[in-house]
């Protein structure tokens, strides 16, 4: 299934993937601009995993700002792109901005 844009991670006991993103087109954050191609590669086939992308928000709104919602419980993303692995409603795994640009990490966490 194509990336997902949501407002918020779903509240679904399936399992799916949240890939909190920076804000903005094209993406004002590096490491996000870099993610792309492994995350379209993983999760842009039709067959693929759930993925939903939370965007975080503006640099202004994320950076440096530790009030960011997402950077708080229940959330806790300290970088960005954070895919997250949740199965019945429950986080079991995450990949942080560094792994989460690479295809073979993704892949191992999809598997």
């Amino acid at each position: 299934m194509p990336l997902i844009d949501a407002d918020a991670p779903p509240s679904t006991n399936d399992t799916h993937y949240v890939v909190y993103f920076a804000s903005g087109e094209p993406s004002w954050c590096p490491d996000c601009r870099n993610a792309l191609p492994a995350l379209q590669s993983v999760f842009g086939a039709e067959s693929a995993p759930s993925a939903y992308v939370v965007r975080a928000g503006t640099r202004e709104e994320w950076k440096g700002n530790p009030n960011n919602k997402w950077r708080n419980a229940p959330y806790n993303v300290d970088g960005l792109p954070t895919i997250v692995r949740v199965e019945n409603g429950k986080e079991i795994a995450r990949l942080g901005d560094v792994e989460g640009q690479e295809e073979s990490a993704l892949r191992k966490l999809t598997a």
